[in-house]
């Protein structure tokens, strides 16, 4: 399981994300170093960003069944895929 949400980029530092453990505030590790401040911005996002495709996947999940088939069902199937992919990936 990873470190709960929310991770935040250190103070000063666009290429530098800080873990931080939920209400208390304080740190969990080292911080996570990157080169390019884009990369920074998506690793710190990543709690919300995995805890966004669970709901994804849940609600897909419940709705799929009930689209017909010849709508967006062919797109959801395929989304629905790419976000189980994606989640594992997240989770392994």
């Amino acid at each position: 399981m990873h470190t709960p949400a929310p991770w935040k980029l250190a103070d000063g530092h666009s290429t530098r994300v800080l873990l931080i453990n939920g209400a208390g505030g304080q740190a969990v590790g080292e911080y996570v170093d990157t080169r390019n401040p884009a990369d920074a911005h998506l690793i710190a996002a990543a709690p919300d960003l995995l805890a966004a495709l669970i709901g994804a996947e849940h609600c897909l999940t419940r709705a799929l069944p009930h689209l017909p088939p010849d709508t967006l069902a062919v797109y959801c199937g395929e989304w629905l895929a790419d976000i189980r992919e994606a989640i594992a990936k997240a989770e392994a």
